[in-house]
């Protein structure tokens, strides 16, 4: 392997992409090893997917309370109410998506 090609890739030999949910995982964790990303694409993916998971159970609790006081006034709701928290969800993924790629890229 050549000097440059060394230089272009900062991964160490024999690196592999750390499995998801977690670069650490403190159960089991074995002492002194970290798991690190290098790669562009291995960043954004690991921003994307935390930031899809954080925003959709934020957003679908909110979801939850709109509908349950939507019922609350007027059991039957249930006509437009379920609609709801199929907004939501694609609003959290929409603002996800742009929100993790943003951080993942930057």
């Amino acid at each position: 392997m050549s000097v440059n090609a060394r230089l272009e890739n900062p991964a160490p030999l024999g690196y592999q992409t750390p499995a998801f949910p977690s670069l650490y995982w403190p159960y089991n964790a074995r002492p002194g090893e970290a798991n690190y990303l290098y790669f562009t694409f291995d960043i954004w993916r690991h921003t994307l997917l935390w930031t899809l998971i954080t925003f959709a159970v934020f957003h679908l609790t909110v979801a939850a309370w709109a509908v349950a006081m939507q019922l609350s006034k007027n059991k039957k709701a249930w006509k437009y109410v379920w609609i709801i928290p199929l907004v939501y969800i694609l609003i959290a993924g929409i603002e996800a998506l742009m929100a993790g790629t943003i951080t993942g890229l930057m």
